[in-house]
C-alpha cells in the first residue's frame, strides 16, 4: 500500500466502521428506551476497527463520524464532547489490549487517557469560544445542577396525590448531584467492561485469543482496597460535608468495583458445574434487577479476599 492510497480492504472497514457508529447514534436518538442499552455499544466499533485497521484509520473513522454528526446536527461541540468521548474510549481500549496488558491497567490507562483527551478539548473549546476553562466547566457544572433539581420538583410534582414525601424527593435530588462523580465512573466502568467481554467473543470466533482477557472470571480486586473501603466507610460519618461526600463517592467506586469480583466469582462457578445457558442469564437478570442480590454479589466480591472462594492461588 501506498501512502497516498488506501486499499479497497481498508476503505471498505472505514466506511463500514462509520456506518456502524452512525447507526448506533441514530438508535440512541431515534428509540431512546433502546437507545439507553445502545450507548455501550458505540465505543465497540472503534475498539473493533483499532484491533483490525491500527491507529490512523480508526481514528479516520472516529473524525468523519464525528465530522458527519457535526453537519446533521448542527452540535458540533456537543457531538464532539459526548459521543467522540465514547469512541475514544473504543480507541485506547484497543491500544491498550493490543499491548497485551492485564485488565486492569487496561480500564485504568484507557480511562486516564481518555479523560485527559477530554480536559484537553474542553480546554482548546473554551479558549477559541471567548470563554476560560474554568468558568466554561463552571457554567456548565451549575447548568447540571438546575436541571437535575427540576427533574427532581417536577417529579415531586407529578406525584403530588400520591403518599409521597416532597422533601424528601428533593434531597434525593441533591444527593444524586453530590454522588454523580461516582455514578458517572461506574457507568464508564461498566462500558469498557462490556465493550472488553464483546470484543473478546468477537476475538474468540476469529481465534484470536488475548491471554489478558483470558480467564476473567479468575479475577480480584487488589487487596489494598479493602483499606480503600474502611477509609471511606469512616469518613462517611466525619461532621464536615467536604470530606463526607468524597468518602461516598469513593465507597460507592469501590463497592462497584467488588461488585465485578462477585460477578467474576458468580461466573466462576457457573464454568465449574457447567450451568445451563438459560439459569445464567436468568441469575445475571435477577442480579441486575434486583437489589438484595446485588448487594449480596457486592458481598461475594468483598468477603472473597478472606475466604478465597475459588480457591485460588493469591498469586492471581
Amino acid at each position: 500500500m501506498t501512502d497516498t492510497l488506501i486499499r479497497p480492504a481498508a476503505l471498505r472497514d472505514i466506511l463500514t466502521g462509520i456506518l456502524s457508529c452512525l447507526a448506533i447514534i441514530s438508535v440512541m436518538y431515534g428509540i431512546p428506551l433502546v437507545g439507553i442499552f445502545a450507548w455501550v455499544l458505540l465505543p465497540l466499533p472503534i475498539l473493533f476497527y483499532r484491533l483490525k485497521t491500527g491507529r490512523k484509520y480508526s481514528g479516520v473513522i472516529m473524525a468523519a463520524t464525528i465530522a458527519i454528526l457535526g453537519i446533521v446536527t448542527g452540535q458540533p461541540a456537543f457531538n464532539s464532547l459526548y459521543f467522540g468521548f465514547m469512541m475514544v474510549t473504543g480507541f485506547f481500549l484497543g491500544e491498550f489490549i493490543e499491548q497485551h496488558l492485564s485488565i486492569e491497567k487496561i480500564m485504568i490507562y484507557s480511562g486516564i487517557a481518555v479523560f485527559a483527551v477530554c480536559i484537553l478539548a474542553v480546554m482548546i473549546y473554551a479558549m477559541a469560544s471567548g470563554h476560560g476553562p474554568v468558568n466554561f466547566i463552571t457554567s456548565y457544572a451549575a447548568r447540571y445542577q438546575a436541571v437535575s433539581a427540576k427533574i427532581f420538583s417536577d417529579s415531586a410534582s407529578m406525584y403530588s396525590d400520591m403518599p409521597i414525601d416532597r422533601q424528601a424527593l428533593e434531597k434525593a435530588g441533591a444527593l444524586f448531584v453530590f454522588v454523580l462523580p461516582a455514578i458517572f465512573i461506574n457507568s464508564y466502568m461498566t462500558m469498557a467492561w462490556l465493550n472488553i467481554l464483546f470484543i473478546r467473543k468477537i476475538l474468540a470466533k476469529k481465534a484470536i485469543i488475548v491471554k489478558s482477557l483470558e480467564n476473567l472470571s479468575h479475577w480480584r480486586a487488589p487487596w489494598f482496597l479493602v483499606w480503600g473501603v474502611i477509609g471511606a466507610s469512616a469518613l462517611m460519618f466525619l461532621p464536615s460535608a467536604a470530606i463526607r461526600i468524597p468518602g461516598i463517592n469513593c465507597l460507592i467506586i469501590l463497592m462497584f468495583i467488588y461488585f465485578f469480583q462477585g460477578i467474576a466469582v458468580v461466573s466462576f462457578f457457573f464454568q465449574k458445574k457447567n450451568a445451563p445457558f438459560a439459569l445464567r442469564i436468568l441469575i445475571y437478570v435477577l442480579i441486575a434487577i434486583q437489589p438484595l442480590f446485588m448487594f449480596c454479589v457486592i458481598g461475594c466480591g468483598l468477603f472473597d479476599n478472606w475466604f478465597n472462594f475459588r480457591k485460588l492461588d493469591t498469586t492471581l
